[in-house]
């Protein structure tokens, strides 16, 4: 989906052509409350799933604060994230009960590619975030994959998230 080659990724993340006011006003864009769907669904396995989605996201202390909770198959899902700029690369960390995830982040084109910390995995786990507008609604669309291992080898799992701006509060 997204692929791309590690000398490109590394001339983004350590090298940006915009500078971290931008970088901070785009991740303002992010603030307030989004509410849709999220599927996910596995070619290799036959798997589908579509469940409901909140997100909201804050500004605080010159970070991008955020909280999904999510209605699956396996039951209320929440997670948190702390977004921000260190040393000139933009970061995420998410957590979910126990478990902190890391990843950067490349503003590219129309939005946000998403990596996992350990640049090795790139090509088995990206996600990009892009804010569009469409008829007069404005829309969180995130679209990504991830690798995982079953009985029958290596599969992708694919994910799509459409959440709608409902305001900031």
């Amino acid at each position: 989906m997204f692929h791309f080659c590690s000398v490109f990724l590394s001339s983004l993340l350590f090298s940006s052509a915009l500078s971290a006011i931008e970088v901070v006003d785009y991740l303002k864009g992010y603030e307030g409350r989004w509410v849709g769907h999220f599927t996910i669904h596995s070619a290799a396995t036959g798997y589908s799933e579509t469940f409901p989605v909140e997100q909201r996201y804050w500004w605080k202390d010159g970070q991008l604060h955020g909280i999904s909770v999510s209605d699956t198959n396996e039951g209320m899902r929440t997670a948190t994230s702390r977004t921000f700029i260190q040393k000139e690369r933009l970061q995420s960390e998410v957590t979910m009960g126990d478990t902190l995830e890391t990843y950067y982040g490349v503003i590219h084109i129309d939005g946000i590619v998403w990596l996992p910390l350990n640049l090795q995995r790139a090509a088995d786990y990206q996600m990009k975030e892009s804010f569009v507008e469409a008829e007069g609604q404005r829309w969180l669309h995130t679209d990504g994959f991830d690798s995982f291992v079953y009985q029958d080898g290596l599969a992708h799992i694919v994910y799509r998230g459409r959440l709608a701006f409902l305001g900031k509060e």
